[in-house]
């Protein structure tokens, strides 16, 4: 897979070569397309949306389109190299897939932060006793508000003079 980037002269960073390397794991071709995809969800710190994804490669000429930025984080998320996460506002956040990890998601500005130990093994032990489920994985997300958005009060919300803080 590497002599093949090597081949097309793209010139690309560890973690660029890893993630191309489990596309082709997964029996899919690493393509010109797929790899903008790739720069571009490495580019965005944390999570990303779609429209992100086109804008950021659209401000370098290189976006493959719409439906093709939409095909391939499919991909990505059905080979499991990314996870697609509920936003705010019914739009639809992807991450790279780091591991086994929950989040939480600002319902103000969309910052999400990540943590490991949901504590949740017990709960699962007593549904799959109670429902006969063998539960084989489980997504966690909880939703609310980040410190920085605590300490700036909602848009719309006026102080004792009637005036709007937030603007």
């Amino acid at each position: 897979m590497a002599r093949s980037l090597q081949r097309q002269g793209v010139v690309v960073s560890d973690e660029m070569r890893d993630l191309a390397q489990r596309l082709t794991d997964a029996g899919y071709k690493v393509t010109s397309p797929r790899l903008a995809v790739l720069q571009a969800a490495l580019s965005h710190d944390g999570s990303f949306t779609a429209a992100e994804v086109e804008r950021w490669l659209g401000t370098r000429a290189e976006s493959p389109g719409e439906a093709s930025i939409f095909r391939t984080l499919k991909l990505l998320t059905d080979i499991g190299v990314a996870e697609r996460i509920h936003g705010v506002d019914d739009c639809h956040r992807y991450t790279l897939r780091s591991g086994h990890m929950h989040r939480i998601v600002c319902t103000s500005c969309g910052r999400l932060s990540e943590f490991e130990d949901c504590a949740i093994g017990e709960l699962i032990t007593r549904l799959q006793s109670a429902t006969g489920y063998a539960i084989d994985s489980h997504l966690l997300e909880l939703f609310g508000r980040c410190p920085a958005c605590q300490a700036s009060p909602p848009a719309g919300v006026r102080d004792d003079q009637g005036q709007d803080p937030g603007a």
